[in-house]
């Protein structure tokens, strides 16, 4: 989620950006230090009860950092309920319709079915760490997607291997921690 946020404020310095948060339990409210009315729940039923158009998607963002972003689902049984291909389908409308020159997507863990959703993303940075476990983990998703793509998904996705988190300053928004600190850094040189 930091390297989503770092790249989404960067990337907002020259184009129009949305971040969108498909985790349950995403902590970016606390983050953030904000309240919000509306969230991807709402979006989400806008979208089931096919009154979903740009203009209304207006209404649900929320400005932080030179972004745009649409709150987190407040409850996480909406993102459980949601089917694969439905958040793909309205990611994409999103990316089609939305107005913005990009759109950063935290996917979070990916469960079932996650190929609709990353299907219709450009580029999949994904984390990876060396750790036995993690590296476990990577093998058995990589034989997945080997299994269940048809090399769309595979060709997008980049490994990337994060730097460690500083401690934070009190002084910095956790905003611009991210896009003047290290992870910033990273960023930029990996956007370059």
């Amino acid at each position: 989620s930091a390297f989503a946020l770092a790249l989404a404020q960067i990337l907002g310095r020259n184009f129009s950006v949305l971040y969108m948060n498909l985790e349950e339990y995403s902590g970016f409210s606390r983050l953030v230090d904000s309240g919000y009315e509306k969230d991807l729940s709402d979006l989400l039923y806008l979208y089931r009860q096919g009154e979903f158009h740009w203009m209304k998607l207006k209404t649900l963002v929320y400005p932080w950092n030179g972004i745009e972003y649409i709150a987190p689902a407040r409850y996480g049984e909406d993102l459980e309920l949601a089917l694969p291909e439905e958040l793909g389908e309205l990611v994409g409308r999103i990316a089609r319709e939305g107005g913005y020159e990009r759109l950063v997507v935290d996917l979070g863990r990916c469960g079932r079915g996650s190929l609709a959703l990353l299907e219709v993303c450009d580029v999949i940075y994904m984390p990876v760490r060396d750790d036995r476990i993690s590296q476990a983990k990577l093998e058995e998703f990589e034989a997945y997607i080997t299994m269940a793509d048809d090399g769309r998904v595979q060709e997008k996705i980049r490994q990337i291997r994060l730097p460690k988190e500083g401690p934070s300053s009190r002084r910095e928004s956790y905003g611009d921690q991210l896009v003047w600190g290290e992870l910033g850094d990273y960023v930029r040189r990996l956007l370059d």
